[in-house]
């Protein structure tokens, strides 16, 4: 069995294996224990429950270990019986026990805001949005009210066909396929995909994250229903790419920038290109971060999680990526 305490004894292999160096490690397990230990106690005193507490089984995986197993998951994207092997515990347990650590991890980390759905509504930047919960934008900007830019950009991640529901018959034109196949159809990766919009600050720290989204749906209307715009500022600018080309209709009140488009058979004036070149150094800030997000291989590969866990696998590993941009230390409310 992998053994904590052996592996933080090779700083370099501790980092390459779970993705956080042994101090970073040891201080979020400090930050957990107390978050599991009230999780527990409050599963213990559910209604329904038989069993006295102290009664069953001991637990075979103590907090830093279950830590490292959940670090492993989401880093290399194991399968849960190659990592049941590893840790000497069923593939059943080791699903459970990632799953009962992931909504305690998101919470001790710097995780970004996180809405769990995208919004169908009209959104616009005056819209009074409920807010949850340093973790949240409305935090960030708090306590770093400098902030003035905040770069946008959508990423995808491929994904199997979305497979028919039970009672659900198969529409006129595609038979034998669920009516929603072309919803998660990206023709730009040419396969089935989730979209997640990203935000970050200059500086790089994740501030927002989108609900997934089909591969189908535009850049702008990902934006629409991410909740984002009524949370920023006034006055604040907005960066993204020719994805967002037309936002500041949507938005009079922020600064937009976005890349000059090539006009259908002609070409971009010098001033457009110079233009372009600067706007494409400040974005690269949103790029560099989607690349470290990515790292992550849960957040990279072929997601074969249910969908319902895709937007707390990302918050996770956004939250992994600001804990290691601010200092190298954890940054906890």
């Amino acid at each position: 069995m992998l053994q904590v305490q052996r592996l933080v004894q090779r700083p370099r292999s501790f980092e390459s294996l779970c993705g956080l160096n042994p101090t970073e490690f040891t201080l979020l397990a400090e930050q957990l224990e107390p978050l599991w230990a009230r999780a527990h106690r409050t599963s213990l005193l559910r209604d329904g429950r038989v069993r006295r507490i102290g009664a069953g089984r001991r637990f075979k995986l103590d907090v830093p270990h279950r830590l490292l197993l959940t670090l492993m998951y989401l880093r290399h994207y194991l399968p849960m019986h190659l990592l049941g092997v590893l840790f000497e515990i069923d593939t059943a347990n080791v699903c459970r026990n990632v799953h009962a650590l992931m909504p305690l991890l998101e919470q001790a980390l710097p995780a970004p805001l996180r809405p769990r759905t995208l919004d169908s509504r009209q959104v616009t930047p005056d819209d009074a949005a409920p807010r949850r919960r340093l973790r949240t934008l409305d935090d960030v900007l708090k306590a770093f009210p400098e902030i003035a830019d905040i770069i946008i950009d959508g990423t995808e991640q491929p994904r199997g066909q979305p497979k028919r529901k039970k009672g659900d018959t198969p529409g006129k034109k595609a038979v034998g396929r669920p009516k929603d196949q072309k919803k998660y159809f990206s023709v730009k990766k040419g396969t089935h995909t989730l979209k997640t919009q990203v935000a970050v600050t200059p500086d790089g720290l994740v501030v927002h994250l989108s609900a997934p989204a089909g591969g189908r749906t535009h850049d702008m209307k990902v934006l629409k229903q991410s909740r984002l715009l009524g949370r920023l500022p006034l006055g604040s600018r907005i960066w993204g790419d020719r994805g967002y080309t037309g936002l500041d209709k949507l938005c009079p009140e922020h600064e937009v920038i976005t890349p000059h488009m090539r006009p259908r058979g002609g070409t971009l004036s010098e001033e457009h290109r110079d233009l372009n070149h600067h706007i494409s150094k400040v974005r690269i800030t949103v790029e560099n971060v989607v690349c470290k997000i990515k790292k992550f291989r849960i957040c990279r590969e072929f997601y074969r999680n249910e969908l319902r866990h895709h937007g707390s696998f990302w918050g996770c590993v956004a939250g992994l990526v600001n804990l290691r941009m601010l200092g190298r230390a954890p940054q906890f409310a």
